[in-house]
């Protein structure tokens, strides 16, 4: 069967396996919440907050010390930020590997092209514009057959003014000397 929830395709078999498991944790938020007099709201609310940090902390790859302290920092009783970083520590290590899976990437060879092409802006003029060319080629399955595959490419195009683009370069090199200090 299939769901829209699941990118219309089965619901995968691990998530099968957890839905007792999952209804047992919502009995137990629902109990908490009702103990700690929140409505609904609040305790949808207090869910998404511990699995935003948790799913942060993964992926800045901060230690559970430093999240800790800061969630201290926030004003979160030490007894509460301690339980949030006993979780992370016993998951942080599938957290980063789930958050890795997930994060945008490309498959396959990936190829770039540039050329500037002009627009017309009026009156016969023409204005010069950038457009730079992702060409991705990637191996699909047909469905349906397992064994046969095909290559695909996939032309994703991005037209700029020269300005953008060299906003763009500027940006783009912040980025890399950031990410170069945290090595």
């Amino acid at each position: 069967m299939r769901f829209r929830f699941c990118w219309d395709v089965d619901c995968p078999d691990w998530l099968l396996a957890e839905i007792t498991t999952l209804s047992k944790l919502y009995d137990v938020v629902t109990k908490l919440a009702k103990d700690a007099k929140l409505d609904e709201q609040g305790a949808k609310a207090v869910v998404a907050a511990v699995r935003w940090v948790l799913e942060s902390a993964a992926g800045a790859g901060v230690t559970a010390n430093v999240l800790d302290s800061e969630l201290q920092q926030l004003g979160l009783p030490k007894e509460h930020a301690a339980a949030i970083t006993k979780v992370y520590t016993e998951h942080q290590e599938a957290l980063q590997a789930h958050l890795k899976g997930a994060s945008l990437k490309v498959r396959g060879e990936t190829t770039w092209s540039c050329e500037v092409v002009g627009v017309d802006i009026g009156d016969g003029d023409l204005s010069p514009v950038v457009k730079l060319n992702l060409h991705d080629e990637s191996q699909s399955v047909r469905e349906g057959e397992e064994q046969e595959s095909g290559t695909k490419t996939n032309v994703t195009s991005i037209a700029m003014t020269p300005d953008q683009l060299q906003a763009m370069i500027h940006e783009l090199t912040e980025a890399r000397q950031l990410m170069e200090g945290l090595h």
